[in-house]
């Protein structure tokens, strides 16, 4: 008998730690349980992260935020886009926006083959527009995405999935990150490749920024070459976006050597240099150009054949749009 009720016992208790393995593997907030993209600062624990926000023109914009490691960071990284007092302090500077209400809690997470289910309660429905709308969704699956677990998100709201929110943004399946900021067009549509480039806001806050633009082209391959002749016809939208490169550069031509990544421009762009800010701005938005074509490994700007910048100081330029501490 003796032996029975221990034998029973020890089943028991497989069978509970089992339970309890699966309901940790299935029902944890936190898609990363190691540190990642991490640094440290002041004896603290960072992690760098794309957190998104929205300007006063609507746009999406990428800020590189250092959230403090905690367990449960992609909680923490959703917190940093409520609209909390602390939020607005220190986004003002920049002019954006969080994505999420004040009054937005996140009930739970859990995160299983590359989908986060996020279950936000029902204040993060109550967006003021369709725009605003688009955004918020937008804005947390690309940041949750962000991280190396998860691929898709899927919303909740006080426990049940929903088909769509009220002015109409999709959310009833697992959703994958999507093109950011794609430009509209008053009259027909191109059909080729997309490409992304990064234009300046010309916000008139006190922090310059780049914003990046999904923009549909002509051609049929997205290159290199063909995202770089877009950044040189510049936005659109020239009411809310800019850049500097001095007018009249034109792009003589692209050469890959051993690994680098020569770019020709003519002679005007090296007037680019009297403004030491614009130039600074030029060559990021350049190299975040790059950053979506993994085959370029180094940079080097030239012009009319000559040494303009070299790769060494394009490695030193962030691979993020924009940093804010």
């Amino acid at each position: 008998m003796i032996k029975r009720i221990v034998l029973f016992t020890s089943v028991l208790l497989v069978v509970l730690i089992a339970f309890t393995s699966c309901s940790t593997k299935q029902l944890g907030n936190d898609p990363e349980k190691t540190p990642e993209n991490t640094d440290e600062l002041n004896g603290e624990l960072f992690r760098e992260t794309i957190v998104y926000y929205a300007d006063d023109a609507g746009y999406l914009i990428p800020v590189m935020r250092r959230i403090p490691w905690v367990e449960g960071i992609a909680k923490a990284t959703l917190r940093v886009m409520m609209d909390t007092p602390d939020q607005q302090e220190s986004l003002m500077m920049m002019g954006l926006r969080p994505l999420l209400p004040e009054d937005a809690e996140i009930l739970g997470m859990s995160i299983k083959d590359g989908v986060a289910k996020v279950d936000f309660n029902e204040a993060v429905l109550n967006c003021k527009d369709a725009v605003a709308e688009t955004n918020m969704v937008q804005g947390v699956v690309l940041t949750l995405a962000g991280f190396s677990t998860i691929d898709k998100v899927q919303f909740m709201f006080n426990g049940k999935i929903i088909d769509k929110m009220p002015f109409g943004t999709k959310v009833g399946e697992p959703i994958s990150p999507m093109d950011i900021n794609v430009e509209t067009y008053d009259g027909v549509m191109p059909d080729g490749a997309k490409v992304t480039v990064y234009f300046q806001s010309t916000s008139v806050s006190q922090y310059d920024y780049l914003i990046p633009v999904t923009r549909i082209t002509n051609a049929m391959n997205a290159t290199f070459e063909t995202a770089l002749e877009e950044l040189l016809a510049g936005p659109k939208d020239t009411d809310n976006m800019t850049i500097d490169i001095p007018q009249g550069t034109k792009l003589l031509g692209l050469q890959m050597t051993n690994g680098v990544t020569y770019i020709n421009f003519s002679k005007e762009f090296s007037s680019l240099a009297a403004d030491p800010n614009s130039e600074a701005m030029v060559l990021r938005a350049i190299k975040m150009v790059a950053s979506h074509f993994p085959e370029i490994e180094q940079l080097e700007i030239l012009v009319d054949g000559k040494k303009y910048v070299d790769a060494t100081q394009i490695d030193d330029i962030p691979v993020f749009a924009n940093e804010y501490d």
